[in-house]
């Protein structure tokens, strides 16, 4: 029996070892974990540390957190990994130890793929002639010829980023236009200056599908994560338009808001979807009665321009719409 208690003992022991120590890294390179249905911390700490036993170190960086019982499908959940996080230390006075916990981050690869509205038509330096050999659509790896030259100051090694422009979007209330969408296609790579107006090139990431046609510009950098912060502020938007022109989006897809930096907001800034209120009639009174929209969805910014941003659907509890209402997280 003795001998029952002090392994008992040593097990207690441990236990509390783990759950009063720093959080190892997490064994892959997510450095967030948005919930699922029937997640737990338990499971979490089990899944991305091989030990179940250190879900109070991941709920002591979590602050946000208020009950490690009480987590809901599309929470999200920082696993902190020290190559990808960066944080400003804040340190929580709370708790069994002093931990400075990061923010949560979100990643998103490939950085500009989400594409994004801009106000006029995105100046390109030149197009995609056509391919060796000819085909109908390109990617990766395939060899091209561009209308850029000796006369553009083109140079072997010089990158620029393929895209395409859409038709202009308007508001869907008011009418007025906003911009143009743009989507992001990939990039390529001069191998050779053969003319004034002609180089070959290399095509070396393809995002979506790049076709004769398609128009570059000097290479872009986009934003591959970003940290999750609040806003500063109440601000209101609507959807405006959605990535894949779809009429109905969910969790995963890409929309356009009519809120930009001249709103103060910025990547990594979440805003709270809403459905609009809608007419229903009274079966008792024959009366028309307004129900108030309600709570639908979240979205994490990822690009940010003047006027507009695009973001990326995290959670969605019914189909969303163009039209539908942000509002900022606060």
């Amino acid at each position: 029996m003795k001998k029952y208690r002090f392994l008992m003992i040593l097990l207690l022991l441990f236990s509390f070892t783990l759950a009063h120590g720093n959080l190892p890294p997490p064994n892959t390179e997510t450095t967030i974990y948005i919930v699922k249905d029937g997640d737990s911390l338990w499971h979490i700490t089990d899944r991305f540390y091989s030990n179940p036993l250190l879900w109070p170190r991941l709920w002591e960086i979590n602050p946000y957190i208020d009950d490690p019982d009480l987590i809901y499908p599309g929470d999200i959940v920082s696993l902190y990994s020290d190559s990808l996080v960066k944080f400003e230390p804040k340190t929580r006075t709370d708790g069994l130890t002093k931990i400075d916990p990061p923010p949560p981050v979100f990643y998103f690869s490939p950085g500009g793929s989400e594409g994004f509205i801009h106000p006029d038509e995105w100046a390109h330096m030149g197009s995609i002639i056509t391919a060796e050999p000819p085909r109908i659509l390109y990617s990766k790896g395939d060899i091209v010829y561009i209308n850029i030259g000796s006369k553009d100051r083109a140079r072997i090694g010089d990158i620029f980023t393929i895209y395409k422009s859409s038709k202009e979007v308007r508001h869907p209330y008011s009418g007025k236009r906003i911009g143009y969408k743009v989507a992001v296609l990939g990039e390529l790579e001069i191998l050779d200056v053969i003319g004034k107006k002609k180089s070959i090139a290399k095509i070396v990431d393809s995002r979506r599908e790049i076709t004769k046609g398609s128009r570059i510009r000097p290479v872009e950098t986009f934003v591959k994560e970003v940290s999750i912060k609040r806003g500063s502020g109440e601000l209101d938007g609507v959807i405006v338009a959605t990535k894949n022109s779809t009429a109905l989006s969910g969790s995963g897809d890409v929309i356009y808001i009519d809120v930009g930096r001249e709103h103060n907001v910025s990547p990594g800034n979440t805003m709270s979807i809403f459905s609009l209120p809608r007419k229903s009639i009274d079966p008792d009174t024959g009366r028309k009665i307004t129900i108030p929209g309600t709570n639908i969805g979240k979205v994490i910014l990822l690009n940010v321009g003047e006027e507009t941003s695009a973001g990326i659907v995290v959670k969605s509890s019914r189909q969303i719409e163009v039209g539908d209402i942000v509002t900022l997280d606060i």
